[in-house]
């Protein structure tokens, strides 16, 4: 067998002849292998990005070179000349050859390789096992994800259920806005913001027939999403999702938490000792400090659910039943809304209804904004009820993106972020090289 032959088929490339093969140092004084190729007549002078014939340019007396799988230790590069060619669509590119994307450095095949370790693991790990840069990672995720753009319109392809949420990406208020597909349980868009401008690119991307055949949208209370869904496809059912109902709840028991805690807090402050400083070793605290310091700690035992409570955290709200009624009431508040999800549409209409007028007369302030809250959006959780439909699911999504940007240490380009989250969580299957697709899955990763 000739070693060009061998060479062709580590490389994966067809229709050219290998003009010349050497060894060369790089900048760290390592040998690098260079193989010099050149197309064949039928494949030259296309463009680089539509791929159709076009006249020649110019006859590229500059050689190019692209990155390719290393063969054991050796860095491997493929180098070819690269004339431009006038394209009538695209005007003056470069031409098209078989083994890289339009506009790389590296070949198809290295590319994927990355976009599959990324995947699988951080973008550090990536950058040190392939010898490339780490901004490089996100430039290289993100070309072969724009390369995906026939298969991205599959996403949209028999919308009915769908549920939409915002996650941070960055310190400073920095919000994406998530939209996933409740039948397939996958994430079909992802984009920068959290205003109505944000959310209506993505309806722009769907068909009229399409926005009719949505059914079903799940949300939060944010108006800007029911302002969108309403001008786009009204005929849809918009639910209050119950996890943010209850995030709610629990975020309004908190507020009652904090405030019971200073209260108690500046009345031990008040009591002043008879000497300044610190007390010292032995010397016996206020009763008032003992009680603020159990609230502090009463937070996890109030927010846990009852079938999860320790014994400890048991013991802790049998405390505030005695020594803080108040507190406690808005703890069966919160409790008694967690478990009106779980009645049948017939009850529970009556049952937020009595929830709301004995919140509406506990006067605890936190409790009596909440209920006003539930009045406000009652249609949607009841519609949420009824329909069964819920963002857990997105919430889960939004757990993977968390821990995807902690694992990558950041991402100075949103365009690669969005890339990634595309990639990795939705319908997306990148395969290694030499692999099958069922062989090479994300779920294999």
């Amino acid at each position: 067998m000739r070693i060009t032959t061998i060479l062709k088929t580590l490389l994966k490339v067809n229709k050219v002849k290998i003009t010349d093969v050497y060894f060369e140092e790089d900048i760290t004084y390592e040998p690098i292998l260079i193989i010099r190729v050149e197309p064949y007549e039928g494949q030259k002078n296309r463009c680089g990005k539509c791929g159709k014939k076009s006249p020649k340019y110019d006859r590229g007396t500059l050689m190019k070179r692209w990155r390719s799988l290393d063969f054991g230790p050796t860095k491997v590069f493929i180098e070819s000349p690269m004339p431009r060619v006038q394209c009538k669509k695209h005007g003056v590119v470069s031409q098209k050859v078989s083994w890289a994307r339009h506009g790389s450095e590296f070949t198809s095949d290295f590319e994927d390789t990355v976009t599959w370790f990324v995947c699988a693991t951080d973008k550090t790990f990536v950058a040190t096992y392939m010898r490339i840069d780490w901004r490089t990672v996100g430039n290289i995720i993100t070309r072969v994800y724009n390369e995906l753009g026939p298969t991205k319109k599959e996403l949209f392809r028999d919308l009915k259920n769908i549920g939409i949420d915002e996650t941070a990406y960055k310190k400073g208020h920095k919000y994406l806005t998530v939209v996933v597909n409740h039948d397939t349980g996958k994430v079909i868009w992802v984009g920068v913001g959290k205003t109505e401008e944000a959310l209506d690119e993505f309806f722009k991307l769907l068909t009229k027939e399409q926005l009719k055949k949505i059914e079903v949208v799940t949300a939060d209370g944010a108006d800007y999403i029911a302002k969108c869904v309403n001008k786009w496809c009204p005929q849809a059912e918009l639910c209050m999702d119950p996890f943010h109902v209850v995030s709610w709840a629990t975020g309004s028991l908190d507020e009652v938490r904090r405030r019971i805690w200073g209260e108690v807090r500046r009345l031990s402050k008040s009591q002043k000792r008879d000497k300044p400083g610190r007390p010292k070793k032995g010397e016996e605290k206020s009763k008032e400090e003992d009680v603020a310091k159990t609230i502090k700690n009463m937070r996890y035992a109030l927010l846990k659910n009852p079938e999860n409570l320790t014994a400890n955290q048991e013991l802790k709200l049998e405390m505030a039943e005695k020594s803080h009624p108040q507190l406690y009431r808005a703890y069966l508040f919160k409790e008694e809304l967690r478990l009106i999800f779980k009645l049948p549409i017939e009850e529970a209409d009556a049952a937020i209804e009595s929830w709301r007028s004995r919140a509406w007369r506990s006067k605890i302030p936190e409790i009596v904004a909440l209920q006003k809250k539930i009045k406000n959006h009652k249609d949607k959780i009841l519609k949420s009820i009824e329909l069964g439909f819920t963002n857990a699911r997105l919430e889960a999504m939004n757990n993977q993106i968390k821990v995807l940007i902690r694992m990558s240490y950041g991402f100075a380009n949103t365009d690669n972020l969005i890339a990634l989250i595309m990639l990795r969580c939705s319908e997306f299957d990148i395969c290694l090289p030499g692999r099958t697709v069922q062989n090479s899955s994300k779920t294999a990763a």
